[in-house]
């Protein structure tokens, strides 16, 4: 396991590096506005992503070992096709999400859908070096091709945006369904009604759980949009995103563990398990906040443009809720690989609670610094009550979360290992 979580944290290092790259490309060339229209399309393409994720997402690859790979890509590319649907009426239904780059959202959140489809299923059975080969060629490939139009073309546009990353998508399905073809039987499988019955339901709560954190993570962009203007979305998604760059270990971590704890049986094993990864991420994450804070705001304003000379603040004033949200990850995939969805339903709700009080109270007095503090203590909320959860379900008190010496040669094991591979 240990090996497949460097394989996945060195492919995450890497897509942290294209992900502040690509950053910096829009910030430079779309500026502040520009950039939050880009935080908008991609905000609706992760809404129509919550439709198609209650069977493509976490549901394939908990059901992986379970069920039989063909019957459950078929399903999967049916209810692709349905989620396309419901998410065309819900442009039908709600105005704002009918905007000039609808018809690009529909067809990147479709591709992206088959894309995730195809990992699922990779990812369940845990061959996570083609797993995050693609999504390295995929960001690759986005980057790439972005800087043609920027530089070459000379087309410095949202659409450029959207076009380069339509190639990605493009390459990265015919990648991921390449690698997963080998796996698939012989002979076509047809999924049952009973089957559809099991993915949706066990895919409901989970997607409960991402649709409140959802909202939780970016309902600040609307807030923010409304209250403050575009440009304003613009110089938070830059904080977001480069704060959020410090999940690197967090979510590199939790994508092996669930992997890893949705195949075994004992719940026991799967809570000592995450203890141990949680402080592995804590000792991780604590340090790297730290340096994000120390950076002077003229290199961000040297890298970004001088928009964005409001970085620094939002970094600082989000990062007690980053290490939270960090901790947050290695509890949630805890709960998810157990089948215990509600817990984490419930936690996203208390915090999307959080999000809407706090909102409308901090962001309309104080516009992105509030946002940043709304951030803050939603992230907050949600680690304290799945600790809480924690502690109520399993037999792990409260003094196995402090840092002891056994974690210490746990960790030093592990970097070991890394300077090794």
């Amino acid at each position: 396991m240990i090996g497949n979580i460097i394989n996945t944290v060195s492919t995450r290092i890497s897509l942290a590096v294209l992900s502040i790259a690509l950053l910096l490309l829009n910030s430079n060339f779309l500026g502040s506005e520009g950039l939050g229209t880009v935080g908008i399309i991609i905000l609706e393409i992760t809404i129509y992503l919550l439709i198609s994720n209650v069977v493509c997402g976490g549901s394939l690859v908990y059901f992986t070992s379970r069920k039989s790979a063909n019957s459950l890509l078929i399903a999967a590319y049916t209810w692709i096709v349905l989620s396309a649907a419901l998410y065309y009426s819900l442009l039908l239904l709600i105005p704002a999400l009918d905007s000039e780059y609808a018809n690009a959202i529909l067809v990147l959140g479709f591709l992206q859908s088959a894309i995730g489809a195809n990992l699922g299923l990779l990812a369940g059975q845990q061959r996570f070096k083609t797993f995050n080969f693609v999504a390295l060629m995929q960001a690759l490939v986005q980057i790439g091709a972005l800087c043609i139009f920027y530089f070459v073309l000379n087309d410095q546009s949202i659409d450029a945006f959207i076009q380069s990353t339509f190639i990605a998508y493009c390459l990265a399905f015919i990648l991921s369904f390449a690698r997963l073809i080998p796996t698939l039987e012989k002979q076509i499988i047809w999924p049952t009604l009973k089957l559809f019955k099991e993915l949706i339901q066990y895919g409901f709560y989970l997607q409960i759980a991402n649709i409140t954190q959802l909202l939780n993570y970016r309902l600040n962009y609307f807030l923010l949009d409304y209250f403050s203007g575009r440009a304003t979305v613009g110089k938070l998604m830059a904080g977001v995103q480069l704060s959020e760059g410090l999940l690197l270990p967090s979510k590199s971590i939790g994508a092996v563990q669930y992997a890893k704890i949705s195949s075994q049986k004992s719940k026991e094993n799967a809570a000592r398990l995450s203890l141990i990864l949680l402080k592995v991420v804590f000792l991780l994450t604590l340090p790297l906040v730290a340096i994000l804070m120390l950076i002077p705001e003229v290199i961000y304003t040297g890298l970004l443009g001088s928009d964005f000379n409001e970085t620094p603040i939002v970094i600082s004033f989000m990062s007690v809720g980053i290490v939270a949200l960090a901790c947050e990850v290695i509890l949630s995939r805890f709960f998810a690989g157990t089948g215990q969805q509600k817990i984490n339903a419930t936690s996203s709700s208390i915090g999307l609670v959080v999000t809407v009080i706090a909102g409308f109270s901090l962001i309309t007095e104080l516009g992105l610094i509030g946002a940043a503090i709304c951030a803050s203590l939603s992230y907050l909320s949600i680690f304290l009550f799945l600790f809480y959860k924690m502690i109520a379900t399993t037999d792990i008190r409260g003094g196995d979360f402090l840092l002891k010496k056994q974690d210490f040669i746990y960790l030093k094991r592990v970097f070991r290992k890394v300077r090794k591979s």
